[in-house]
């Protein structure tokens, strides 16, 4: 459905039940719900003016604006005038319309109080579902927010992973690694046996220090002498993993810690 339409009928379906509601309220006092229907009807304009004037005007101007004085000072004048503008309506009917004069003899019919009451009950009612609307789309926007900044941290950090590099000592060359392109890293004593994409090289350090340089980049260490990157696995066990054409054993010591590193790629 059109959303312009769709506001429309709830427009009009909310203020079908203003009417009905008013029309009992005051119709079950006297017992005749056409006179009542009539009066109410009359008034009906003026609440209309009042609860727009304060849902589209008052509220976004100031209330939300964080000037709430005002919007309390101006909110009392919109009651206050509309509350004039019904009794002045409800007096000039009175004076110019004298087959109607019985609406308004009985004084449990029409009362200053039942009008504010009245005033209140809608205008606050409005506002409420005006305020509850907004406060829902306001969550829903700030999880589509929260949703999109997740996935641009995602997107980011992959990006960086496939810049980040690390440099090592190869044949007494200083040699760049992009760290996506290692598939693991193997312990052979003091040296590495580096396992990438393209081949193997080898580099004189440890596995602990070169696990330290590449922290927090997605590798896990699955043994003693293995450390993996994770989202080279194409399938893994408790017990091992699979990189390629290669099966790698996992320590009983780093189940655990592997398997949640591993499941969470």
């Amino acid at each position: 459905m059109n959303p312009v339409l769709h506001r429309f009928l709830e427009h009009v379906l909310f203020w079908a039940a203003v009417l009905a509601f008013y029309t009992v309220y005051f119709g079950s006092r006297q017992d005749d719900y056409g006179q009542s229907l009539f009066f109410v009807a009359l008034l009906l304009p003026i609440t209309m003016g009042t609860t727009y004037a304060v849902v589209y005007w008052l509220v976004p101007r100031y209330l939300l604006t964080g000037r709430l004085g005002r919007f309390v000072l101006y909110l009392g004048y919109s009651l206050l005038l509309s509350v004039h503008l019904e009794l002045s309506l409800l007096v000039g009917l009175y004076i110019t319309v004298a087959d109607y004069q019985a609406l308004f003899v009985e004084p449990n019919l029409v009362d200053l109080m039942d009008v504010l009451i009245g005033m209140y009950i809608v205008v606050f009612g409005a506002l409420s579902l005006h305020t509850l609307r907004r406060w829902q789309r306001t969550r829903s926007d700030r999880e589509s927010l929260l949703q999109e900044n997740e996935q641009m941290q995602e997107e980011l950090a992959r990006a960086e992973d496939g810049n980040a590099s690390v440099i090592v000592r190869v044949d007494r060359r200083n040699v760049n690694i992009l760290l996506s392109d290692i598939l693991f890293v193997e312990s052979q004593r003091d040296y590495l046996l580096i396992h990438t994409t393209d081949g193997k090289l080898m580099t004189k350090m440890t596995l602990s220090t070169f696990e330290q340089e590449v922290e927090g980049r997605g590798f896990v260490r699955i043994h003693r002498s293995y450390l993996i990157r994770a989202r080279a696995v194409s399938s893994f066990t408790a017990s091992e993993v699979d990189i390629g054409d290669q099966t790698l054993p996992i320590g009983r010591s780093h189940r655990e810690s592997a398997a949640s590193a591993l499941a969470e790629q």
